[in-house]
């Protein structure tokens, strides 16, 4: 058995496809090699990078790391976000879990990245706290707008009209009580190199839109066989913002969604969602990080929810 690491610009056509291959194989998709090549070589670095487990020259196990830029109180450091973890289920709970995540770590440290960020599942969520390689940063909030009843449990269709009026009246008087002050975070994207990258997927279907005063970007579609219209990003974060993007939503696109979701952290009120307890949300979104450069990056404030500016943009779900 081999680990190495290698940046995309360096694995071969044959090895591109024999990673998508297990990918599809393990994660149940039907993801293209146009859209391998668009997510980790359209980055801030032209590259991502890929711990990948070989037994002799196939291809059983990989990790990749795609390169952002963040900045932390105004210092710009350049970061992965860590997807796509897998193994061949003939090669798990053999420990090369741990050995490949230590490796690749190694590795993207000498490289001069400053941090890791990831969201893994529930199963996977324990591994890395288990194994000290990432600590725990929070849970995500969802915020919803349940705009069309019926189309989320069709049982109360007869009620569709109750519940889009009580949202547009609800929408209504939050736009009326709305302030524009925009919340500074002390960790966020770096928006000039990490925006056009971040929406350049060839299948994402994004929907982006320009204000003087920010914008937003959003996606439509069936999740969990309900119509979806995800609110991805809100570039300056304000209420009157948020207002603003959920309004265009419902005016643009009330025929084709059944529910407005936004997946995030947001410490301030009045942003016309409705925030969903953890009890009653449908999936948990852990955020997890490790610091590399310890000497220049505070614990404090890094593993301290409240410092982030994150949402589904922050990662790949979508």
């Amino acid at each position: 058995m081999t680990i190495i690491v290698k940046k995309t610009s360096e694995l071969p056509e044959s090895e591109q496809i024999k990673i998508l291959e297990l990918f599809n194989s393990v994660f149940n998709k039907n993801r293209t090699i146009e859209h391998f090549r668009s997510q980790f070589i359209n980055t801030a670095l032209g590259y991502s990078y890929h711990v990948v487990l070989y037994d002799n020259d196939i291809i059983v196990g990989c990790f990749s790391y795609i390169p952002s830029y963040y900045r932390i109180e105004g210092e710009k450091y350049l970061s992965v976000l860590s997807v796509d973890t897998m193994l061949d289920k003939k090669y798990r709970g053999k420990g090369y879990f741990q050995d490949m995540l230590s490796y690749g770590i190694d590795y993207i440290h000498n490289d001069g990245v400053a941090f890791i960020i990831n969201f893994p599942n529930d199963i996977s969520y324990p591994r890395y706290i288990k194994t000290k390689l990432r600590q725990d940063i929070g849970s995500l909030v969802t915020y919803a707008l349940p705009y069309r009843i019926g189309g989320i449990k069709p049982s109360l269709k007869a009620l569709n009209w109750l519940s889009i009026s009580l949202v547009n009246i609800f929408v209504f008087i939050t736009s009326l009580l709305a302030r524009s002050k925009v919340h500074c975070f002390p960790i966020e994207k770096d928006a000039e190199t990490y925006n056009p990258t971040r929406y350049s997927l060839p299948d994402g279907g994004y929907n982006i839109e320009h204000r003087k005063a920010g914008g937003f970007a959003y996606k439509i579609m069936c999740y969990n066989n309900v119509r979806t219209a995800f609110l991805i990003d809100v570039f300056k974060k304000s209420p009157k913002n948020f207002n603003t993007a959920v309004r265009h939503i419902i005016k643009n696109h009330k025929k084709e969604f059944d529910i407005l979701l936004y997946v995030g952290h947001l410490p301030f009120k009045l942003h016309s969602l409705i925030k969903v307890p953890q009890c009653f949300s449908q999936k948990k979104f852990n955020f997890v990080g490790k610091i590399l450069l310890e000497s220049e990056i505070d614990n404090n404030v890094f593993f301290n929810l409240n410092n982030w500016d994150v949402n589904l943009s922050n990662y790949d779900l979508l």
